[in-house]
């Protein structure tokens, strides 16, 4: 059973600028949270859920001001209410992208280009590998080049990341904090390479 007055004190400490706050919170709801959108998506992919909690969990500790306890809803229901839209945003996506497919499979065969659209799916393949190989020239970090590497080739799964980290031990709301740190410092990193270079 989840402690609401803990989970207040906890918000409370959190807006007051408490480091660990934000991870006493993760404990406490990551697991329930996911238990319980996991009976409200069964058909989906359990490691989506949990990132769609995780994401929620991570956007309430960046902005904790997005809570109002004054409004008279729980902290956890809250959270569940931003995670379970998560999980749908994620599903949505999912069956957008299978849809495409779909659609793309069913034309192939009626489908005819010009030789001319070779040229350009070609030179857009090109571009997309000059930029990708860009960007990893831009880290220097042999870790952050296999990170990018992962990132390009469509890698989402947190433990893959952790794997490259080193930090398979952390826990899994741990690892998703330093995965997401990992992410941000990357990009930022080629982002000033390229405001550099032009």
């Amino acid at each position: 059973m989840i402690d609401s007055a803990k989970l207040l004190d906890l918000h409370r400490q959190l807006l007051a600028g408490s480091r660990t706050a934000s991870e006493e919170i993760a404990a406490m709801l990551l697991a329930p949270l996911t238990g319980e959108l996991r009976h409200d998506f069964p058909n989906f992919d359990p490691a989506s859920v949990c990132d769609g909690v995780t994401d929620a969990i991570l956007d309430y500790s960046a902005n904790p001001t997005s809570f109002h306890s004054q409004r008279g809803i729980r902290l956890d229901r809250f959270l569940r209410k931003n995670a379970w839209r998560n999980v749908a945003n994620i599903l949505r996506g999912e069956k957008r992208r299978r849809q495409r497919e779909q659609t793309a499979a069913e034309m192939a065969p009626v489908v005819e280009l010009h030789p001319a659209a070779g040229n350009l799916l070609q030179d857009e393949i090109a571009k997309r590998q000059r930029k990708q190989q860009q960007e990893l020239d831009s880290l220097y970090s042999p870790i952050d080049k296999r990170v990018q590497e992962l990132r390009q080739g469509g890698e989402r799964r947190t433990e893959e990341f952790a794997k490259v980290l080193g930090i398979s031990h952390l826990s899994a709301a741990d690892q998703r904090r330093e995965v997401k740190k990992a992410k941000d410092r990357i990009d930022k990193i080629i982002c000033r390479k390229k405001g550099v270079s032009e």
